[in-house]
């Protein structure tokens, strides 16, 4: 805890960034899950779903040490409220890729129609785009703290928010297309279920991934 209230003392979102590396991580290896899946490597993809549940273990506990360490001592550029609920935000991201890997590994993914796998593909994709651009957004945001909130490093950061938006944005177009396609497709209840449940949890990385942007947003304006 010692070395994060080094880290807090430099800047408060240095320690952010290196929680935020993790989630990353959690997500990529999410991402390499669900190729598997794809591939209907059941053993590969068990792998890796058992790591992405690894990893987000890790993000949790960094995360219940920042918390910790972020005292009214500290002297910060920003609200130290805003701090803890911009870190429960990121710690969310890995969640939602934690309840992806679980869905993954509930049941064999079975006989699923090809245009089905597509867009699941295509969200998870976007949706770890989501997550890797709250990272550079917060690694930004310490920029802008330490060029004394600079017109040009505050606009970097407003583009960034931008584009986790419209990423949230193309993944809800996804999503509203993958439930059309399941519920006109030749499969039983029960498959469908599972699939739905799958684009919802990788739906809700980018949600959670919109919702840290937001924050930001607001540590910004005051």
């Amino acid at each position: 805890m010692q070395v994060w209230t080094k880290l807090f003392a430099k800047s408060p979102f240095k320690p952010l960034i290196k929680h935020a590396e993790v989630v990353v991580e959690t997500v990529e290896t999410l991402e390499k899950a669900l190729e598997a899946w794809a591939k209907g490597d059941y053993e590969k993809m068990k792998e890796l779903a058992v790591e992405v549940d690894r990893l987000e273990d890790v993000a949790d506990r960094i995360k219940m040490e920042l918390r910790e360490s972020i005292t009214a001592k500290l002297l910060m550029p920003v609200q130290r409220s805003d701090v803890l609920e911009y870190l429960h935000m990121q710690d969310k991201i890995a969640d939602a890729a934690e309840d992806t890997a679980k869905w993954l590994l509930v049941r064999d993914r079975g006989n699923v129609p090809e245009d089905i796998k597509d867009i699941i593909l295509k969200m998870g994709k976007e949706s770890i785009r989501a997550a890797k651009l709250v990272y550079e957004a917060i690694k930004q945001m310490d920029m802008v703290v330490e060029s004394g909130f600079s017109e040009n490093e505050i606009k970097k950061e407003y583009d960034l928010i931008r584009q986790i938006e419209e990423v949230e944005n193309k993944i809800d177009g996804l999503d509203t297309k993958l439930m059309r396609l399941v519920l006109n497709a030749n499969i039983s209840w029960t498959e469908g279920i599972y699939l739905l449940n799958i684009g919802r949890s990788i739906s809700n990385i980018s949600d959670k991934a919109k919702d840290a942007a937001e924050r930001i947003r607001i540590m910004m304006s005051k």
